[in-house]
């Protein structure tokens, strides 16, 4: 089955009804990404920059201006794209299940909508990874934040009472971070469950 995905900034407010019909009237238009209904965001050069360098077979459209420069992302000397306000992205039967989860993955580091024109979907892919990550938290997330946490108050301690010049200082820093990271974790996680119990929900269980 052939069918497009779209991916963009905002709105984000929008339900199905409301993008299908956003869409439907601009593709009516002529659906030139240029005059899209969707608002400019550097975030979406930047994905459809990453998209077709890392995935160049997908034939991702969109208005932001294509990069001529072969120099790697991550070594930050690539100019930084225009904004650019939706990316097309095709999906045909021989599009690969690691492809897509690279189109999500993009979207969720810089916090796209994507809508799914198959089944009529729209998908906030960084929102559901941090619900993911929350639903799976107990009990074993729980476990491993807790034992980094204790991880973290031994070394602190240990190296407190050690003394040892700078070791003792480095190794007290890593250790405080590292417990600090665990409460921080832990009352994060525990508010969530407060509010779900609230609001009449489920607190999060692993799966």
């Amino acid at each position: 089955m052939t069918f497009d995905l779209y991916a963009w900034k905002s709105p984000r407010d929008l339900d199905a009804d409301g993008i299908g019909a956003l869409l439907e009237e601009w593709q009516e238009a002529g659906g030139d990404p240029a005059t899209s209904p969707f608002e400019p965001s550097s975030d979406v050069g930047w994905f459809y920059l990453e998209l077709t360098r890392d995935e160049p077979e997908l034939g991702a459209s969109s208005d932001a201006l294509p990069s001529t420069s072969k120099t790697p992302i991550w070594l930050g000397t690539t100019p930084d794209p225009p904004p650019a306000r939706v990316v097309k992205i095709p999906v045909t039967a021989g599009t690969q299940a690691d492809v897509l989860d690279s189109v999500y993955g993009l979207a969720a580091k810089y916090d796209l909508v994507v809508y799914d024109t198959r089944n009529r979907g729209i998908h906030l892919p960084l929102d559901e990874l941090a619900e993911y990550a929350s639903a799976t938290f107990w009990p074993g997330g729980a476990i491993q934040a807790a034992v980094a946490g204790g991880i973290g108050l031994v070394i602190a301690v240990v190296a407190w009472f050690l003394g040892i010049p700078v070791l003792s200082g480095i190794a007290i820093v890593i250790g405080g971070f590292l417990f600090v990271m665990a409460v921080y974790t832990f009352v994060h996680e525990g508010r969530k469950a407060v509010r779900a119990r609230r609001t009449g929900g489920e607190p999060p269980t692993g799966g």
